[in-house]
């Protein structure tokens, strides 16, 4: 318990060192880079890549999530890195909070994007839920209250030419144990909704 604790609060601690580095663009410039959302979403019964081909089987159990997150770098105006701090609460088959951050890169240019902004993210880093999530214990494995944080992330918005903040973000919120270099927990998926505001 302490060493995952400890393991939390160093990478943790090393995503603030970075976050605090200016976020710049490739002529070196600022950019708006800080952003909060909220989202909500129910247990899926299905695998990452079932759900991301739109199958998938919705269980009784719920995840709600505050998150603020900084773009930390930017490449040309097509790809982006960001740090997220994120606490979840979930509620239905269990009850507890998790904690978890990640590193991000977030693809900005689709061919659409005149018509509807959008954006696709992808990221990874540590979660630690307070209690062991009763959700994750199946086919004879147990949870763990560490494990690696995936999110799946996308965003959209009105089109570029319209001076907008808010983004609808749609998002997996999902829980691994990176195919046992964490742990042999089978993890979770959640299927989730919310509104972005970027400032």
């Amino acid at each position: 318990m302490a060493t995952n604790i400890r393991t939390i609060a160093m990478g943790t601690a090393f995503l603030c060192v970075v976050c605090l580095r200016p976020a710049t663009t490739d002529a070196g410039s600022r950019s708006m880079d800080w952003s909060a959302a909220v989202y909500g979403g129910r247990l899926s019964d299905n695998r990452i890549g079932q759900i991301l081909y739109l199958r998938t089987q919705m269980e009784p159990s719920h995840v709600w999530a505050v998150m603020v997150s900084r773009e930390v770098h930017r490449v040309a105006d097509d790809l982006s890195a960001e740090i997220e701090w994120n606490l979840a609460r979930h509620t239905g088959l269990q009850d507890h909070f998790e904690i978890n951050s990640a590193f991000l890169l977030r693809w900005h240019r689709f061919p659409w994007d005149r018509f509807v902004n959008t954006t696709l993210a992808y990221g990874a880093g540590p979660s630690y839920a307070l209690r062991k999530p009763p959700v994750e214990r199946r086919s004879g494995r147990d949870p763990a209250h560490l494990l690696v944080f995936m999110p799946v992330e996308l965003t959209l918005a009105p089109p570029e030419r319209f001076e907008h903040a808010w983004k609808t973000l749609l998002r997996v919120h999902h829980r691994s144990g990176a195919y046992g270099v964490v742990s042999n927990a089978p993890g979770s998926n959640f299927v989730t909704l919310g509104l972005r505001y970027r400032f």
